[in-house]
């Protein structure tokens, strides 16, 4: 079996391929798309956000509902098919993911992430808002790097020919 992770280096590259049903469907560009409003263009985003902020050693990957539902460390809540980890060990069929988190709740910190690092950008240094965004930024990071309490993949073999899709984000 081929290495099932897709890299991408720029956002379009990857809006085009996790959009491509839609614009096989519609049979039209990335770009008309997107002036009919057809994508949702803010979680794509987030998605390509949180790509920024994984390791070069982690990857997200989407699973099929019953793979999630047989894989997943969840008790009260929807099961997540969306999730980021790392491979641990790999064969020619199957990969052992481990250290997962579902991925949703790290977009949205993902892109919090982002906003505050462009707002400081934006904000003369040494001011209390400044120093104030700073402080919200190193806290995001914080939750961002600790992960406890989201759902988990078992430690387990998930294998290649069921992931929906896995990614990496190649700078």
């Amino acid at each position: 079996m081929t290495n099932p992770i897709t890299e991408y280096a720029d956002y379009d590259s990857f809006a085009r391929a996790w959009h491509s049903d839609t614009l096989a469907d519609y049979e039209i560009s990335l770009e008309e798309a997107r002036e009919r409003g057809l994508l949702n263009e803010q979680k794509t985003r987030q998605l390509w956000q949180l790509l920024g902020l994984l390791g070069t050693d982690e990857l997200f990957v989407q699973l099929p509902e019953w793979l999630a539902d047989e894989k997943v460390k969840a008790a009260d809540r929807t099961t997540p098919t969306l999730f980021v980890g790392r491979i641990s060990r790999e064969t020619e069929d199957a990969i052992l993911f481990k250290e997962s988190a579902a991925a949703r709740p790290l977009m949205g910190l993902a892109h919090t992430i982002h906003s505050l690092e462009k707002g400081i950008e934006n904000t003369a240094t040494g001011t209390d808002r400044h120093e104030r965004s700073k402080k919200r930024l190193r806290d995001h990071y914080e939750q961002f790097r600790n992960r406890d309490g989201l759902p988990t993949l078992s430690d387990e073999w998930l294998p290649k020919s069921q992931l929906v899709t896995a990614v990496q984000r190649r700078e």
